[in-house]
């Protein structure tokens, strides 16, 4: 009872701040980021209700969904949604570089100790409501995924928590995130691990599944059913051939998703936010939508039209319109839709518009399953259950873009309702992630990173990025004048342990230095000490470095001169001090053993 007046004295006494400081005194670390990871996921979770409800309301304004029709407003609806999106971006939040995508937040989750700009909990969720509910081709789970990160992040710096800490609380954001939006905690949990977090320990584990369980059970209180329907019915042995073979066209599948959509976002990114440039590109995404209906938004509603069966009758209203059969029709435009896919993406991405490819590969995944059963059915090589090869088929897309086969197999199992397909889910999932990777070594997450060259660097060395040659510069060397006489330099080296001696001018400009080396020959002839003056012993052409540099560059300047073991620190061509070898690689070492000691938490 003590203790915990004791606990209540200290709040009324402190700031909130100060307690939070001090909070380990009076609370379990452990249980502090357990209640911390609960916060995260109520915030998230009401934030991706809004933002899809936000989406269905201005959808259903816009489209039936209920009926896949063309209409031509359809070509106008994603440039007025890309416009939107950077009209808020630019000129509304002020935003010149917007950071767009997953693969921003894996880069500072490895390199910037997760610190997240506070813009990203609020910046993704409007553009990408305008960006998807007006048409735009792609999903919403990468924006809700980040803005959970960010909410995660930012709440940690809020909290005083460490850098280790602060991963993980970002980590609960997003998976709370995917967890709002499907109703699926394992799935959630998984995804934050394989795409997000790839080191965790058992402790840090809880506060993930309680983040992630959290937002499932809000899901289920706030959403009306799922978001993708299905019912799994029972797999049979002499399928398993089929799933291995779907397994090979998903992953083929997947390797055209990552390059095409890399390729046009490289090619046309418009990174300057030109408003022509996003209507040119937001018209090409309403000519493909055009031709395919299919192709309007994320595609959830399309998907369940499949598994309902509804899908067929919509095709066969084309079919009726066209002089070719049925099948022949369905088949090219389920396959035209499916590759297209990728492609209306990629440019609703790269005009400026705002959203991931989470949706894209479940919908592409969708029709290559039942593109897949149906050609398997129509050639009579067996009777396969289309419904069940559809949801494998989104697995295994799902595993290969993302590079993540364990999210796919476990949230396309949740969606379903069961595990009734475990093994099909494994088979086609852990094959797909195969062939993806054996052609393709990167997701569509890390390829970016991969050819900005970050994923070459090693995490750990980034350290010395944030600490500059100041924290390793000495500065208690003797300093010569270049008109001094060699008695005087004597003098000097009598009355100092140093070996190396920067030379100045008057106005400390720096000129060079002399070494002990040099003085060799002529330390133990005092009748040249009056007539040798320094600027004869001056060492010119001397390998400096900045005051401002970073460690970083010390290593790489080092590494590129192994006979260098003194480097003078000027500013502004002044000298500052040197750098030893010695003094540099002890405080690297002592800067490791703490980011090794950071990681293992």
């Amino acid at each position: 009872m003590s203790q915990q007046i004791k606990y209540i004295r200290f709040l009324l006494k402190y700031p909130v701040y100060k307690f939070f400081k001090q909070r380990n005194q009076y609370i379990n670390n452990q249980n502090f980021l357990i209640i911390a990871s609960i916060l995260v996921a109520v915030v998230v979770s009401l934030v991706a209700f809004a933002l899809k409800y936000s989406i269905h309301y201005i959808e259903s304004l816009l489209v039936n969904t209920s009926i896949l029709e063309l209409r031509y407003q359809y070509v106008i609806y994603p440039v007025v949604g890309i416009v939107l999106s950077l009209v808020f971006i630019r000129y509304v939040f002020g935003l010149k570089n917007f950071e767009k995508g997953l693969a921003s937040i894996i880069y500072k989750i490895n390199f910037k100790k997760g610190k997240i700009e506070p813009h990203h909990t609020y910046a993704h969720l409007v553009s990408s409501a305008f960006t998807v509910s007006l048409g735009g081709s792609v999903g919403v789970e990468a924006p809700v995924a980040i803005t959970g990160a960010a909410i995660g992040s930012n709440l940690a710096n809020r909290l005083f928590l460490s850098d280790s800490d602060r991963n993980l609380l970002l980590a609960c954001g997003a998976a709370a995130g995917i967890s709002a939006i499907f109703n699926c905690p394992i799935g959630g949990v998984i995804f934050a691990l394989e795409v997000l977090l790839r080191k965790v320990s058992i402790p840090a584990f809880v506060p993930l599944l309680i983040a992630s369980a959290t937002a499932a059970v809000l899901s289920s209180i706030f959403n009306q059913g799922q978001l993708i329907v299905f019912n799994a019915t029972p797999w049979h042995n002499n399928a398993i051939p089929f799933y291995a073979m779907l397994a090979i066209v998903a992953g083929l599948i997947s390797v055209y998703t990552i390059r095409i959509i890399y390729a046009i976002e490289s090619k046309f990114n418009n990174k300057r936010q030109k408003f022509l440039v996003a209507i040119f590109q937001g018209l090409i995404v309403g000519g493909l939508i055009l031709f395919s209906p299919l192709l309007y938004g994320e595609g959830y509603f399309v998907i369940n039209q499949i598994l309902t069966g509804t899908f067929d009758a919509y095709m066969k209203t084309i079919a009726y319109q066209s002089s070719f059969g049925y099948n022949t029709v369905f088949l090219f435009f389920v396959a035209a839709t499916m590759l297209l896919k990728p492609v209306a993406a990629a440019f609703t991405i790269s005009s400026g518009g705002n959203g991931g490819i989470f949706a894209p590969s479940l919908f592409i995944g969708a029709l290559l399953g039942l593109l897949f059963a149906r050609i398997v059915n129509l050639l009579g090589l067996a009777e396969l259950n289309e419904l069940n090869f559809i949801v494998t088929g989104m697995a295994g897309v799902l595993s290969g873009v993302l590079s993540a086969p364990l999210t796919g197999i476990f949230m396309i199992a949740e969606v379903a309702g069961g595990y009734t397909l475990f093994v099909p889910l494994m088979i086609v999932s852990a094959g797909s992630f195969f062939v993806t990777r054996l052609i393709e070594p990167n997701s569509i997450y890390t390829k970016k990173l991969a050819h900005g060259g970050f994923l070459n660097k090693s995490p750990e060395l980034e350290v010395l990025k944030e600490l500059s040659v100041r924290a390793v510069m000495e500065v208690d060397f003797p300093v010569l004048k270049r008109d001094d006489s060699l008695r005087k330099v004597t003098e000097v080296v009598s009355s100092t342990r140093r070996n190396v001696f920067p030379v100045v001018k008057r106005n400390g400009e720096f000129l060079g230095m002399v070494t002990m080396g040099q003085l060799k020959p002529y330390i133990f002839k005092p009748e040249v000490y009056d007539r040798v003056k320094v600027s004869e012993l001056l060492l010119g052409g001397v390998i400096a470095i900045d005051i401002d540099d970073s460690l970083e560059v010390l290593m790489e300047t080092y590494e590129a001169n192994p006979g260098v073991f003194y480097i003078p620190v000027l500013s502004k061509n002044k000298y500052e001090g040197f750098v030893s070898k010695s003094t540099f690689l002890n405080k690297y070492k002592v800067l490791m053993n703490e980011w090794a000691q950071k990681q293992s938490v």
